[in-house]
């Protein structure tokens, strides 16, 4: 009997390891070509020694005074460990870099791992209107459109006019007020290694506002006074033309008179 309670015992704190290991797995996600970094949880005190594992594989180890830091198999040439921090970094990640990834400070196995998972750039989003047969009086909704089959997890945001960025789903619904009011809908996908931006999709619902009495009235006191002015421009202009050919008869009547003058006096 007690045989079998120690072995329970036992049982229970191998499963809770388990457990406990499975909660501390990291997904890194990371794009073919680039450079991620790994970093280990804090340590107290300086650190003394490393050793980084890839699927149980040496990747990287140091010990100070004893061991010169050391790259292994693939990784040679690429990697790069900051013997003060713990933290690994990878230049040109391909897709058979993907795996399990374990550190060891100071002779302690750290809890933390680093499933590295490769996923793609997100594509250049596409707003459609579901359904594309959808009226004004109908239930309708955007879509932030693009394949995402090979980018790991997308989240979503949307953008009315030149507002700001909300979160989101691919997907959402048009409210009646959205309909009238807004001009513009832009959606971006977002992944761990990249984001892009739609372009701005035009409501086929917005109508332009029809003018209030206010600005009507505005609009025809500025129409009138411009009537006005450009009347008052022509009867100045004429005036104008009127005066100089007075002028001009007024000066031929006189030197008419002068030459009338002259001959009566011969």
């Amino acid at each position: 009997m007690g045989r079998s309670v120690v072995l329970g015992a036992l049982l229970l704190l191998l499963v809770a390891n388990v457990s406990f290991t499975q909660a501390q797995t990291v997904e890194k996600y990371f794009k073919v070509g680039s450079t991620p970094q790994l970093s280990p949880q804090p340590v107290s005190g300086a650190i003394s020694s490393i050793v980084w594992k890839y699927d149980k594989n040496l990747l990287a180890e140091w010990v100070r005074g004893s061991i010169d830091l050391t790259y292994y198999s693939k990784f040679r040439g690429r990697t790069n460990l900051n013997t003060d921090t713990g933290v690994l970094e990878i230049r040109d990640m391909t897709a058979t870099d993907t795996g399990l990834y374990s550190v060891e400070i100071n002779n302690q196995v750290q809890s933390r791992l680093y499933q590295t998972v490769e996923v793609e750039a997100v594509p250049q989003p596409e707003v459609i209107l579901q359904p594309l047969a959808c009226d004004r009086s109908s239930t309708c909704g955007l879509k932030c459109y693009g394949d995402i089959t090979n980018a790991g997890p997308v989240t979503y945001s949307w953008k009315k006019d030149g507002g700001e960025w909300e979160d989101g789903q691919d997907r959402r619904d048009l409210s009646k007020l959205e309909k009238d009011s807004v001009k513009t809908f832009t959606c971006r996908m977002k992944n761990p290694v990249s984001q892009k931006e739609s372009e701005a999709f035009k409501n086929p619902f917005h109508q332009r506002k029809p003018a209030n009495s206010d600005d009507l009235h505005c609009g025809l006191w500025v129409i009138t006074l411009g009537a006005v002015m450009r009347s008052l421009a022509i009867l100045a202009l004429f005036v104008v033309v009127v005066y100089f050919l007075c002028q001009k008869l007024q000066t031929g009547c006189k030197c008419r008179k002068s030459d009338d003058d002259d001959d009566d006096a011969v």
